[in-house]
């Protein structure tokens, strides 16, 4: 039996057959609610998966996070369920495969496509066991007020505006024109921060939130997804941190093209210089520390889980009209942000509950639907496989023992949409060491349409072996077409 399974038998006895009443919960040495862990989810937006020290980084500081990942489960091989926003968010919230929801691609504004009313969000999830419910940030999932956050299982929501990122990361926080708000809807503006002053930053004012989240709620269980709109565009950061990155940046050399060339003539940034963003990161480390060292402070440490992760890859490649690419690189991966390779949906990923997960790095597969059930089963709460049902618990994983589940199991994706990074239409899945890219866009050529990569010999996905070994594209092709079949329902929204 396992520790955690163990932690969940004593807490169901000790709810379940109490001494005397509910009173027995509060006597000595009994498990009361208030030992379940508290959970605080990082979850970034276009974080690549080389923006952090702890993942190679040399260029970006980001100290703080590095020692929580030191002090967490790092995942080498994690995965956004898709390579842009509102999709993977969508899966974190229900635990299912984009499509199974109707939304496969980011959600402009205005849009009538919401995250369904009816799925039963991991934020309800943990409202109905008991917790307390907060959301701040970036949501992405629905722009009318009946399809925000509070309607969807958090009953403390701040700072959530109807778009996919903000008008600017400057007070007053909005756009300087307002020529795409035909309905007079403040899209990009974000509310609950009109107590700032000129010269305020985004980020900061997000985490002033989350600290008074965390102080309200320290004598009761809670969930916080904290979901910040950094390090999305528009690039910005505070002149004092970008000057120094700027020192930084003028002593790396750059040896040959100033970008790679990709797939559709789009340009990927090879490598990591840009002094603002690098800026941004580097105020996102500090306020993931400031929330770090709330905790602590509460003496809330030891009983909370935190989840650090992303929505999708880093903004690193743009179609060749754009520009010359991204504010970051994904290098050694392939492409970034809306791309269906490496680039796009590998993502960083920590875990950290002191004492109860030890430390270690795992390479063991996942993905963002993984996250609701691991959490329930962490938490002590049912699992809920009619909801969660393309995730899978990473708990045997946490205790250095994945199962034959996640071992034997393959992981796809299906982004049928043109994106401003020059992706055209494609699908992807991976089993094992094996990537298969399927490219389904009109204009490409039947012969050219698979590209079959070993991610063991080849992570950076430039040598295609779908000729060479055959039966594994066509097993692979199969498998893929059979998941996005069965996933897929004839009355998706979109």
């Amino acid at each position: 039996m396992t520790q955690f399974s163990r932690f969940v038998i004593l807490l169901v006895i000790s709810v379940l057959v109490p001494a005397n009443g509910t009173e027995a919960l509060e006597s000595p040495g009994a498990t009361s609610l208030r030992e379940q862990p508290n959970i605080v989810v990082f979850f970034i937006d276009d974080l690549g998966y080389k923006d952090l020290g702890c993942y190679g980084s040399t260029f970006h500081e980001t100290p703080i996070i590095d020692d929580l990942a030191k002090r967490s489960v790092r995942f080498t091989d994690f995965y956004s369920a898709n390579p842009v926003c509102s999709p993977t968010r969508a899966s974190l919230m229900t635990g299912k495969a984009p499509q199974r929801v109707g939304i496969t691609q980011w959600l402009n504004q205005p849009n009538d496509l919401h995250l369904p009313l009816d799925e039963v969000t991991i934020g309800e999830a943990f409202s109905s066991g008991g917790y307390r419910t907060g959301y701040i940030g970036k949501w992405h999932l629905g722009d009318k007020d009946n399809q925000q956050p509070r309607e969807q299982g958090f009953t403390w929501m701040r700072c959530v505006n109807r778009a996919g990122q903000p008008g600017s990361y400057f007070f007053p926080f909005k756009r300087n024109n307002d020529k795409n708000n035909a309905n007079r809807i403040p899209y990009w503006d974000v509310p609950d921060l009109d107590d700032r002053k000129s010269g305020d930053y985004l980020t900061d004012g997000l985490t002033d939130h989350a600290l008074s989240f965390i102080s309200e709620n320290r004598d009761h269980p809670f969930f916080l997804c904290f979901a910040h709109y950094a390090v999305h565009t528009p690039i910005q950061a505070p002149q004092e941190l970008v000057d120094r990155y700027k020192s930084k940046a003028d002593k790396i050399s750059v040896t040959g093209s100033e970008y790679i060339v990709e797939r559709n003539d789009s340009r990927t940034r090879p490598v990591q210089n840009n002094p603002t963003y690098a800026a941004m990161m580097d105020n996102l480390d500090t306020n993931v520390g400031r929330v770090l060292d709330r905790l602590q402070e509460l003496s809330l440490t030891n009983n909370t889980i935190i989840v650090f992760t992303s929505d999708n890859g880093g903004l690193s490649t743009l179609a060749a009209k754009r520009g010359v690419g991204g504010p970051t690189s994904c290098v050694p991966l392939r492409a970034g942000k809306g791309w269906t390779y490496e680039g796009g949906i590998r993502i960083p990923t920590l875990i950290c509950w002191p004492g109860k997960i030890k430390p270690a790095v795992s390479s063991t597969p996942g993905i963002t639907m993984d996250l609701y059930p691991t959490l329930l089963e962490l938490a002590g709460l049912d699992q809920r496989p009619e909801q969660h049902l393309d995730g899978h618990s990473l708990v045997s994983v946490l205790e250095g023992n994945p199962d034959n589940t996640l071992m034997n199991r393959f992981l796809a994706w299906t982004y049928p949409h043109e994106h401003g990074s020059g992706h055209t239409p494609s699908n992807a899945i991976r089993s094992g060491d094996w990537k298969l890219i399927q490219l389904t866009d009109d204009q490409t050529k039947t012969e050219n349409r698979y590209e079959l990569y070993n991610l063991r010999d080849d992570i950076g996905e430039k040598v295609n072996l779908s000729v060479q070994h055959y039966d594994k594209t066509h097993e692979l092709a199969k498998l893929l077409s059979e998941w996005i079949e069965s996933s897929t329902p004839t009355d998706s929204q979109d």
